[in-house]
């Protein structure tokens, strides 16, 4: 079984024709006049007359074959094709369903029209071609349990294409074994027994796994026919912005954030004088990249500044190239006015810098920037977590003595949440209630167990290079500014066995023999513990009053501080949700999707509320489509507070940005045992799919070298055959009679 490539081209075997009309034209008739000598002729020829007209026919069939040959070679014959031009197959009536890959890497284009265009046109020609007695559903991979149209009968071929062609494109991922998984949904509620699968993509190794074999599988013992359909481009070039994130953990208003983006080369061009479009509030500003080399990764420092507390919006565009999808990134920025840092003072006193927080407190009044954003707040112990007080960003202890059971449980909480927690030992701190009460399973807050009160005189202190640090800028200082420190009495740690090693780090240590631990971190959940094994104040060391302990606190708080959530900024496909909690009426809750489209109505679903909590009822508002990547505006009414607004950012997803393609035999063998008809597009519109197989183009073209040499020998001996030589008597008697 064969096909042709270029099917119109085999019109031109009929030129074969060509040396059988010559052959007609040149045969002429003879006047036949006998002469004596040509009976001799006559016996020599009638010897000869089968061997002589079996050779002229070779070389008569021989010519023919020449251009017969000539364009078969040209019309690019396959043996054993397979394409989609029986797509609909025969026998009865079938449901046919047809998946579309809307994915990111989709919008890839390589000298011609994106990978997505193609299949929009091999979907519309499909769809167009079904008879009508079949049944068509269309599908695409970012909502493949929600099909575009499910089980129409084939008399609506012509509007259904028309659906086909408009599909939007999205910036999604495409997991293939969860996307499956929801087809199969959609072929088990087919009507017709006969059911057959297209797919249509690109066949990039990004989503593909062995989570596909369950389903294929199934389809296998099912008869599901199954062909997938590749429009990808063989090239893998791309330059993509990977992420786009805060270096610092708290942004407030009016003060310099730091942001790094990271920058991916993967193509074979080196990446200069590039020059980049940074947006805040859609302000643009614009950067000059630096030199990235082919295959490798930058990552650009960036410095922003917000002018006002609420959500704000940020972005990062680089110049488009093969894949425009992944060139831009954005991050929803909720930005705080001020930061609140709450000390608890186990020791005051009305004497000037008596307290055991004095020394903190002067540090950290100093406002950052243009604007007065720490905000310090100085409590008792024994109601530092009062309900009534604003949730801390930073919370100290200062040589506070014994937390109970409950504020131990409720500090884990809040430390889990992504507060941060600093302790500072002191004379009053109860070592046994300490370790009892934060060294609890699932509630550890401690690094360490403490051991006991060590006095005796230390020199100095050093700085552990670890990064990143809340302290890394310690490490700029000169060795001197350390040396100086003078420590009186620290708490000694065990540090032997510690718990979850791998989130517990000795940031700095003191210039002792047994090389003490002076600050230690432990990571829990989103926030931070910092021990520091000495006094806040003079009783223990006179480190409060070198200006390295101011550079030490205001670092550590503005490395541990409650991080600004980016919970706002998703991933295409995701599905935020918006919770409100107000006492008034939340209404006409709706979104401005990217692009400034018209705004799309959305539902506001009340909460269970919980006894616990008393800042009102609550309500949730759930986007439930982002495929598009960009900024989506939430706005609702709140009965006499009025409007209110919030920005979601939803980013191209990173890993549709790896554009190496899955080899054929590797999606069989994860297909296996499903039997799967693999069909490449080379073209655009109703031909864009052609058939696949094994080209023999090879085999003719030696075929037709060998004629052309042997066509003017065997016409070099059939000349010399018809021209026998005569006999010895014949020529002699010829050349006496001339005589």
């Amino acid at each position: 079984m064969f096909t042709l490539l270029n099917p119109l081209l085999i019109w031109g075997t009929l030129l074969g024709a060509i040396p059988i009309i010559i052959h007609l034209l040149n045969r002429r008739r003879f006047r036949r006049v006998e002469w004596a000598p040509m009976r001799y002729l006559k016996l020599t020829i009638q010897r000869n007359r089968r061997r002589i007209q079996i050779e002229q026919l070779l070389l008569l069939l021989l010519r023919i074959a020449i251009p017969v040959l000539l364009f078969i070679f040209l019309a690019r014959p396959l043996v054993n094709p397979t394409g989609l031009e029986d797509w609909l197959g025969g026998g009865g009536r079938s449901s046919h369903v047809l998946l579309v890959d809307d994915s990111l890497s989709m919008g890839y284009a390589s000298g011609g029209p994106p990978a997505f265009n193609r299949a929009r046109e091999v979907a519309g020609s499909l769809i167009n071609s079904t008879r009508d007695g079949d049944r068509c559903t269309l599908v695409t991979t970012s909502a493949p349990a929600d099909p575009v149209f499910h089980e129409v009968e084939g008399t609506r071929r012509k509007e259904l294409s028309g659906d086909a062609l408009l599909l939007p494109r999205t910036e999604t991922h495409a997991s293939w074994p969860s996307v499956l998984e929801a087809v199969d949904g959609v072929v088990q509620s087919c009507t017709y027994p006969t059911r057959q699968l297209t797919i249509v993509t690109d066949l990039r190794k990004a989503g593909w796994d062995g989570g596909v074999t369950s389903v294929a599988r199934r389809w296998a013992e099912q008869g599901v026919h199954v062909r997938v359909v590749d429009v990808g481009a063989d090239e893998i070039d791309n330059v993509a912005i990977e992420s786009l994130l805060p270096l610092d953990r708290t942004i407030l208003a009016g003060a310099e954030s730091r942001w790094e983006a990271v920058i991916r080369n993967a193509s074979s061009r080196v990446m200069t004088g590039a020059k980049a479009i940074l947006r805040v509030d859609d302000r643009p500003t614009e950067l000059t990249l630096p030199e990235i080399a082919p295959r490798q990764v930058a990552k650009v420092p960036l410095t922003v500044r917000f002018p006002g507390s609420g959500p704000h919006d940020v972005s990062l565009q680089i110049p488009e190239d093969e894949l425009p999808g992944d060139n831009r990134k954005w991050a929803a920025v909720p930005v705080k006015d001020s930061l609140l840092i709450r000390l608890v003072d186990g020791e005051p006193s009305s004497e000037p810098f008596g307290s055991e927080v004095d020394f903190l407190a002067a540090p950290l009044s100093i406002g950052v920037g243009d604007a007065e954003a720490w905000r310090v707040d100085v409590v008792q112990e024994d109601d530092f977590l009062s309900p009534r007080l604003e949730p801390a960003d930073v919370l100290v202890l200062a040589n506070v003595a014994a937390p109970n059971p409950e504020q131990a449980a409720k500090l884990a909480g809040l430390v889990k949440g992504g507060m941060g927690l600093m302790i500072f030992v002191g004379a009053k701190l109860d070592i046994g209630i300490y370790n009892e009460y934060l060294q609890r399973p699932g509630e550890r807050l401690l690094p360490f167990p403490l051991k006991a009160q060590v006095d005796g005189e230390i020199h100095g202190l050093f700085i552990e290079p670890v990064r990143p640090s809340p302290i890394e800028k310690l490490m700029d200082l000169k060795t001197s500014a350390l040396d100086r420190v003078t420590a009186k009495l620290i708490m000694a740690v065990d540090e032997s066995n510690p718990v979850e090693p791998e989130k517990v780090r000795v940031l700095a240590r003191w210039n002792d023999p047994g090389r003490s631990a002076a600050i230690v971190e432990r990571i829990v959940g989103d926030g931070r513990v910092l021990l520091w094994t000495t006094t806040a104040d003079r009783a223990g060391n006179d480190w409060p009053v070198e200006p390295s302990f101011v550079l030490a606190i205001r670092e550590a708080v503005r490395g541990m501080a409650r991080p600004t959530s980016l919970a706002n900024t998703v991933t295409a496909g995701d599905h935020p949700r918006r919770v409100v909690r107000s006492s008034h009426q939340v209404a006409n809750p709706r979104v401005t999707p990217p692009g400034a489209g018209e705004p799309v109505n959305l539902t506001a679903v009340p909460l269970p509320s919980k006894s616990t909590d008393d800042s009102g009822p609550a309500v949730a508002i759930d986007l439930t489509d982002t495929r598009r990547a960009g900024l989506y505006r939430v706005s609702w009414d709140e009965g006499p507070v009025g409007s209110q607004q919030d920005v979601f950012a939803a980013n191209p997803d990173p890993r549709e940005s790896a554009m190496d393609r899955i080899e054929d035999k590797d999606l069989k063998a994860l297909l296996d045992p499903l039997k799967v008809e693999l069909v490449s597009v080379r073209g655009e519109g109703v031909d864009a799919f052609s058939a696949t197989g094994r080209e023999i183009w090879h085999q003719l073209a030696w075929a037709l070298l060998g004629l052309l040499i042997f066509e003017p020998i065997l016409a070099r001996w059939v000349g010399r055959s018809r021209s026998p030589p005569a006999p010895r008597s014949f020529m002699w008697s010829w050349h006496a009679t001339s005589s």
